[in-house]
Formats: C-alpha cells, structure tokens, sequence
C-alpha cells in the first residue's frame, strides 16, 4: 500500500513540474516575441468583419424582462484570443451538484502575467424540481463554459481594444437599407425553422408587422440566433414572453418520447456532422412532424458539422 503511494506521489510531482516546465518556456517565448498592439487590432478587425457569417456569429442577444441584453459572443472572444496572442485560456465544470453545474474560465496572459478567473452557473433542473438526464446536462456544462470562457478572455483583454471592432461586426450585420429587405426575410426564415412565428419575433422586438423590423432590430434578430446556438437561451425563453399572446392556432403535433428521440437522434447527429443538412433543417423537418422539448432542441444545437 504504502508503495503505491509513493509512486501516485511521484507522478504528481512529475506532472506538476512538467506544467511548470511548459508554462515557463511558454512565457520565456512570449517575452522574446512581444504582441504588437497594432497587428492584434488589424488582425480582429479583419477576421470579425470578414463577411455578414462571421460578423453575426460575433454577437449575442437575450430578450429579459422586456429589455434585450446585447454583447460580444464567445466567437468574438474566440477571435480576440487567437490575434491577441502569448496567452493561455481554457474553461471546466468545477461542480455539477444540486440544482446548478458551475464552470470556470481562465486566462493568462503570459506576457504581462495577469490571470483572470471567471465562474458561471447553469441550472440543471426543470420546473417540477427535477434533474435532466445525462445528456442535457453535458449540453449545460458546455454552453457554460463557452460563457465561462468567452467571459475570462473579453475581461484579460482590455474593452479599450476591442470595443470598436465590435461595433464594426454590427455594421456588418446591420447593412443598409438595400440589404434590408433580404436580410430581414432570411432571419425570419431561420426562426421559422425553429417553430418561431412571425407574430411572435415581432411582439419580441415590439414592433407591429415585418415590414417595420429595422436595421438594429435586424442585428437583434441575428443576436438571438447566436445565443440560442451557443446554448445561452432556447427559442422558447427568447420568444415565450410572446408565445402565447401571438402564437397562431395550429394543429397540435404529438411529442417525441425519448426512446424515440434516441433512435432519430443519431441519423440527425450524422446528418448534420456529415454537412448533409444544417441544425436548421434539421430542427425544421422534425417541428414539421413533433413538438420537440427545450432539452431536445438544446441537444440538436449541440451537433456541429465536421472539418
């Protein structure tokens, strides 16, 4: 017994030294090549406004309480990470007991050695008080670590920096007036995917038809539409405020059990992974024919497509 302890004290040694090691040659090497602040900003304004895609993906929007929180998302922070360079980022669940998974984002900065630390909770229970299953709540854990994560970086790297590129990835998005009418009909498309109606994006963005959705409600619009990919809202929590003054009367569809939502699972897991059809498709084909529930959309969202 005794010996075995020894060798587990062992490795733990070894290891530790060897991230000691590694940390300090990382930052040996980021004091002999130092970032130019000049080619970080050029490199994230190049990356963040590189087309209407990628700038939209820059931007999260959550509907509360009548008011729309609005800022960078986890790929903007992403971007700033990669072009700001000498650094070191990562996030975990630190606790997924009770009724929250709690996870922690990091940054180092190695070539100024300034860390920073940022904590995110996520409820892992329903109304009735209960535990999801398994699979809902890595899907949790990993949307709260991408905030976790997309929080530490954005607080590591001054706003001063990085506030104006930001705002440069919402004109992108916005456009003009000459893009408007296009832009405006395919966002709509891309909520109806997700059983939204137009009644209920205009109720939400408190404006009376679709021909009044504007440039900054448009840049709202692709803002919700992020957040609910990175997991931080689903369609429901974004426009159920709305849902039931202005959903229209519709047939009732049948619910999808889990049993049968597992076996249906891995042909759309396949389907999107493979580029074979989008999440949208996907989650469009399957409201045609099932009311899905929060956590079974939340895992649909979870599938990306492969390299």
């Amino acid at each position: 017994m005794s010996n075995e302890m020894e060798v587990m004290a062992a490795d733990s040694s070894m290891v530790a030294l060897l991230n000691k090691s590694e940390i300090d040659q990382q930052i040996a090497t980021a004091h002999r090549y130092p970032r130019s602040i000049k080619s970080f900003r050029d490199e994230t304004l190049a990356m963040v406004t590189l087309n209407e895609k990628v700038a939209s993906e820059c931007i999260y929007a959550l509907p509360r309480d009548g008011k729309t929180i609005e800022g960078p998302s986890a790929r903007f922070a992403e971007v700033v990470a990669s072009a700001w360079g000498n650094s070191r980022a990562g996030a975990r669940v630190v606790s997924d007991q009770g009724d929250f998974v709690t996870a922690q984002g990091v940054f180092h900065d190695l070539e100024r050695n300034v860390a920073i630390t940022y904590e995110v909770q996520r409820r892992i229970t329903n109304k009735r008080g209960e535990r999801f299953k398994a699979d809902m709540i890595g899907v949790t854990a990993n949307a709260a670590c991408s905030v976790a994560l997309r929080n530490a970086i954005l607080k590591g790297v001054p706003k001063a920096f990085w506030s104006d590129m930001y705002e440069s990835a919402r004109a992108v998005v916005m456009g003009d007036f000459k893009t408007l009418t296009n832009r405006r009909a395919e966002a709509i498309k891309l909520f109806l995917g997700y059983g939204i109606s137009k009644e209920q994006i205009c109720a939400t963005l408190g404006v009376n038809g679709e021909e009044d959705i504007n440039l900054e409600n448009l840049v709202t619009l692709r803002g919700i539409l992020t957040a609910i990919k990175d997991g931080d809202t689903t369609p429901e929590q974004a426009f159920g405020g709305s849902a039931e003054q202005q959903k229209p009367k519709e047939k009732k569809l049948p619910g999808l059990s889990q049993e049968d939502f597992d076996s249906k699972k891995t042909d759309w897991q396949f389907a999107i992974e493979t580029k074979l059809q989008t999440k949208e498709d996907v989650i469009a084909m399957a409201h045609s024919k099932y009311s899905l529930s929060d956590e079974q959309l939340a895992i649909i969202n979870s599938f990306e497509p492969k390299e």
